[in-house]
């Protein structure tokens, strides 16, 4: 008998008490929906969340800020933490070892002997109070920098690669022109209120419109060289040049360097994290949740495969005699196991079938429903996404409990003895 003739076979067994069968093709189905619908939910935030993270690159940069030891779990979690006298090194480079904030020469000093420094950024932090267009209205303006060796990706123009340039939010540009193309290579205008109180304007150009992202949906990003001006005009209360953290830039992108760059910043007492670092934690973190959601799924998928079990047993019962007459004319123990074995992996392969259909249409239902009511707040946000390789594992998977499921009841089969087989009542 070949593959596919024990195939029909097993298929056309099934459906002898199509009402049994059933009920058990559905309850592979409610588990196979809901694994189908996690896994959607869970690529779906995965897709959004890396086309607005990844909107900012920068492979050679690493982002450092002061390491600061604290109790994060554990009996000892939300403890007050102690306070540190400086030592003489630290006196002699004026580094307050209580304090996030560092200077530029501490900067310089933390990363003095690395290999591979190419340059050090402080983390610049101006205000801006407005930009304009040829004079005309005013938006507020939400001021980032873009450090060096930092691209920035742009629905059209470029990201910055000099001085007294600008790369503006998808949404403002809109309210510009509502072709944006336009806007690259004009000119436009930020103010930003100095020291004294008094408004300052710098004119910049627009050299590209940021696609959306976490980071890129409200700020206006400037060079380095606009963000120190600015920075400089403004107040400081301790009259200090003091930054939350700074960035390191490479001269190469090779991984070992990095890791030993990052290694030594570690034991200067500083965190050094790249910008894929950020992205794979977060990353890991729809994984978790897309983890967990995936255990309800598989409850439902553990609890049907007892009813494959149920089904299978009473089938060998019912088929005894069958069975019986089918080893008396010859047909192998091997031939026995497969019939049953491919009788359980139907089951799953319809209620996963028919799960998966059912969550891809419901999941394209509630991603219409999203667009029409929330397009504006969740623009490029699809909810369920729903990929070849995730539908292939559902399907595999659910085959693969069910062939499980079925060893036992189809072991029991081949093992029937003939003769007694045909005596059995």
């Amino acid at each position: 008998m070949k593959t596919w003739d024990l195939i029909r076979t097993a298929n056309r067994n099934l459906f002898r008490n199509k009402l049994r069968t059933f009920l058990t093709v559905m309850a592979i189905f409610v588990g196979s929906f809901t694994l189908t619908m996690t896994n959607g939910l869970g690529d779906g935030m995965r897709n959004y969340v890396e086309s607005q993270v990844k909107s900012i690159e920068g492979d050679r940069v690493i982002l450092v800020h002061k390491k600061i030891d604290k109790p994060v779990g554990g009996p000892n979690a939300g403890a007050p933490e102690e306070y540190k006298e400086s030592s003489d090194e630290d006196k002699k480079n004026d580094f307050d070892p209580n304090s996030f904030l560092v200077t530029v020469p501490q900067m310089e000093e933390a990363v003095r002997g690395i290999d591979g420094v190419k340059g050090v950024t402080p983390r610049y932090s101006p205000v801006g109070e407005y930009i304009t267009l040829d004079g005309a209205k005013k938006y507020k303006l939400e001021l980032g920098v873009l450090s060096e060796g930092i691209t920035q990706k742009t629905e059209v123009g470029k990201t910055i690669n000099g001085a007294d340039q600008i790369v503006i939010p998808l949404g403002l540009a809109r309210e510009f022109d509502a072709n944006i193309a336009n806007l690259v290579g004009k000119t436009a205008t930020i103010a930003f209120k100095s020291a004294d109180g008094s408004i300052k304007t710098i004119p910049l150009e627009i050299v590209g419109v940021a696609t959306k992202g976490f980071q890129t949906n409200y700020n206006s990003f400037v060079d380095v060289m606009t963000a120190r001006r600015i920075y400089a005009s403004q107040r400081h209360d301790d009259g200090a040049d003091k930054f939350l953290g700074f960035t390191v830039q490479m001269e190469t992108s090779d991984e070992a360097k990095v890791a030993a760059a990052k290694k030594q910043l570690s034991e200067r007492g500083f965190e050094g994290d790249t910008i894929a670092d950020v992205q794979k934690r977060t990353y890991d973190a729809i994984g978790i949740f897309k983890t967990g959601m995936n255990l309800f799924a598989m409850v439902a998928l553990l609890a049907a495969s007892f009813g494959i079990i149920n089904t299978l047993v009473i089938a060998v019962l019912e088929r005894t005699k069958e069975i019986g007459l089918q080893k008396a004319l010859g047909m192998g123990r091997g031939r026995i196991f497969a019939i049953f074995s491919l009788e359980s992996v139907l089951i799953g392969f319809w209620g996963a079938l028919l799960g998966t259909v059912a969550g891809i249409l419901v999941g394209l239902a509630a991603n219409k429903v999203l667009i029409t009511a929330y397009a504006k707040s969740f623009e490029g946000f699809t909810l369920f996404v729903f990929t070849l390789p995730s539908i292939a594992i559902v399907m595999a998977l659910v085959c693969g409990i069910a062939f499980v499921a079925g060893v036992m009841p189809a072991i029991r089969a081949s093992r029937l003895n003939p003769i007694e087989s045909l005596r059995y009542e």
